[in-house]
């Protein structure tokens, strides 16, 4: 396992996801793509991410 930066970011239902910085931009991106989002396609590329709570019970880091 690779040890990666790693950014904290909420998304517009208030969702926290820890990504790794290299998807960051692609989340937000997606994260605007109505279509994207509906077809579950965002969950199935950024579920693994989503914390699934409070950001501080949460280890920051991310596998890959």
């Amino acid at each position: 396992m690779a040890i990666v930066k790693v950014k904290a970011v909420k998304d517009d239902s208030g969702h926290w996801y820890v990504l790794p910085m290299d998807l960051f931009d692609s989340f937000r991106n997606d994260e605007r793509n109505v279509n994207f989002v509906d077809s579950g396609k965002f969950d199935a590329k950024y579920g693994q991410y989503m914390t699934g709570g409070d950001l501080n019970l949460v280890q920051l880091y991310a596998d890959v």
